[in-house]
């Protein structure tokens, strides 16, 4: 039933410092009523709502579908006797809303995402084959910025690995990628597509481990932390090529502990995943091909308060 990853909420006690977070991310900001909402630029989709709250906390998760999924979804919740309540914010989206078994709160709509406007990789040589012969490389490159693309996917904490992936693929219709054991389980749409829309990081409580937003290509990726820590923001996890969806990928530390991550080339799930075998591996098996600095000891730490 879900097919796609719309937009988180996120709780933050100061607006304004998110505000200047994501907009040196890359981001663009728009007033959404007392909310600030974030957009990827020239793309007509909310990615990330900031919300004012006492403390940091992810406050919900967009998903959406197509009639017949809804249709699937809201008879799946009556028979895990799942209660569909009015909106718990107050949001200008409608849809239908219900907590998982750790009581994280889903939104579900009946939308398409907007679609990614074709990004050309600028040209460089590439790793396999050399696509700029006879010219230098172009000095106006150094003035590149990160551009994201489209919000990717969401990592979350989860104090039960099994019974979120359980709840995700028998209620949502999510369906499993990869996996280690009961400590990380990527899930990707019942349409296919990316390697994982979602994915569960064992904690002892809910939170955010990280939202990842593709790029065009390894330049930005870099370029764009290299911005973000010039600035003051702390380093999370990268350069790196993980095992896990095989995407390049860069993390930097949110002002509240969660991290945003830029990513690009990562694997595509057919819609028929007949053939797909999931790994079942442990954590150090699906983390990184190379890093340029080991995963650090906080990688894995849950800084959203219980």
């Amino acid at each position: 039933m879900i097919r796609s990853l719309l937009h988180i909420g996120l709780i933050v006690p100061d607006l304004e410092v998110g505000r200047a977070f994501y907009e040196l991310f890359g981001l663009h900001a728009v007033a959404s009523g007392r909310d600030l909402v974030f957009r990827c630029p020239g793309r007509d989709q909310d990615q990330v709502r900031l919300m004012q709250g006492e403390k940091k906390k992810l406050a919900y998760a967009a998903f959406g579908t197509n009639e017949t999924g809804m249709a699937e979804l809201k008879r799946r919740l009556e028979k895990a006797a799942v209660p569909v309540v009015a909106a718990p914010f107050d949001v200008p989206f409608g849809g239908i809303w219900f907590q998982d078994p750790h009581g994280d709160w889903i939104n579900v709509q009946i939308a398409e995402p907007a679609p990614v406007s074709d990004v050309l990789p600028s040209e460089i040589n590439a790793h396999g084959r050399y696509r700029r012969v006879g010219r230098a490389c172009d000095p106006s490159s150094v003035n590149k910025k990160a551009v994201p693309l489209r919000l990717g996917h969401l990592i979350k904490f989860s104090p039960d690995v099994n019974a979120s992936v359980e709840f995700y693929t028998n209620v949502l219709g999510l369906r499993m990628s990869d996996r280690c054991m009961d400590i990380l389980a990527f899930l990707h749409g019942s349409a296919g597509g990316d390697h994982h829309l979602v994915a569960f990081a064992k904690s002892s409580h809910t939170g955010l481990h990280h939202i990842s937003f593709e790029v065009a290509d390894l330049d930005e990726i870099e370029i764009g932390a290299q911005t973000l820590l010039r600035a003051g923001y702390k380093d999370g996890f990268g350069l790196g090529r993980h095992i896990g969806g095989s995407n390049y990928f860069h993390y930097i530390r949110d002002p509240w502990g969660s991290m945003a991550e830029y990513f690009w080339d990562i694997d595509v799930i057919p819609e028929d995943d007949s053939d797909w075998v999931p790994l079942n591996v442990p954590p150090e098996k699906v983390v990184m091909v190379w890093a340029t600095t080991p995963p650090p000891e906080d990688f894995v730490v849950n800084f959203e308060e219980p």
